[in-house]
């Protein structure tokens, strides 16, 4: 009982730029839910450690609609539910009392981490004094027009706060504040390519024809010193490409 693995995964609880009521409409919702079934979803289940439990977080306003909508579709696995986000503090506290550490896997509704990503934080011995993994590369993919290019991003959203689990209960939380606020936390780096950030239509907060004015060196995952985000090499090879989603779910 050493260590308790949760994805967080924000649905539409966050006012991403604003859109919270865009965010709260059935046409959102059920465009949204179709594509972290057949994207995200399918990358959980990929995972080869499924000793991990991943709530999909919504604003308890959309409940009526969001359990709707899960209808059309097969039932999710045993450790892959929809919570309310009034709901979430509660059910994480209870599935870690037991424990000594609790590592908060970070990731949203229509990203893709690669199939060992869970089992690399299973096994991570991190630091006395880490407050969070970070994963820096990884792949930008438009499923729009099938796109796939290495992606380098200094403090992204791709990363594991870690917590002792007994400073948790009493109320301690990681303080990000801003999109570089993780890198400014004890952290230590996860090298592989880890995750794929996924562009589609609507997505307001990333999008990869923006990105690729980005592309400033193609060794990104290497030659990076210095940038905040770097967008690299395009895989133009179909095999290569398909090989590379695979690893990811795809």
């Amino acid at each position: 009982m050493h260590k308790k693995i949760i994805v967080y995964i924000p649905f539409n609880n966050i006012n991403v730029f604003g859109k919270i009521n865009t965010a709260l409409t059935k046409e959102w919702i059920d465009k949204r839910l179709s594509i972290f079934m057949n994207y995200t979803l399918k990358s959980l289940k990929h995972q080869t450690n499924q000793d991990f439990i991943a709530y999909v977080v919504y604003h308890v306003a959309s409940k009526p609609l969001i359990e709707q909508a899960i209808l059309k579709y097969s039932p999710l696995p045993s450790n892959i539910s929809f919570i309310a986000h009034n709901s979430y503090e509660k059910a994480v506290n209870e599935h870690i009392a037991s424990y000594k550490y609790f590592y908060e896997v970070h990731l949203h509704s229509d990203d893709m981490y690669h199939k060992t990503f869970i089992e690399q934080v299973k096994n991570y011995k991190h630091k006395n004094e880490t407050a969070v993994l970070i994963c820096q590369n990884g792949y930008i993919y438009d499923s729009i027009h099938n796109r796939l290019a290495k992606y380098f991003n200094f403090s992204s959203s791709f990363n594991c706060f870690v917590y002792n689990v007994e400073d948790y209960l009493k109320g301690h939380r990681h303080k990000v504040v801003g999109w570089m606020g993780a890198i400014r936390l004890p952290h230590e780096k996860l090298e592989k390519p880890n995750y794929i950030n996924h562009c589609h239509d609507i997505n307001v907060a990333f999008i990869f024809e923006r990105e690729s004015k980005r592309n400033i060196i193609k060794d990104v995952w290497n030659d990076n010193q210095g940038a905040t985000a770097l967008f690299g090499k395009e895989i133009t090879n179909e095999h290569e490409k398909k090989k590379i989603l695979k690893d990811y779910g795809r």
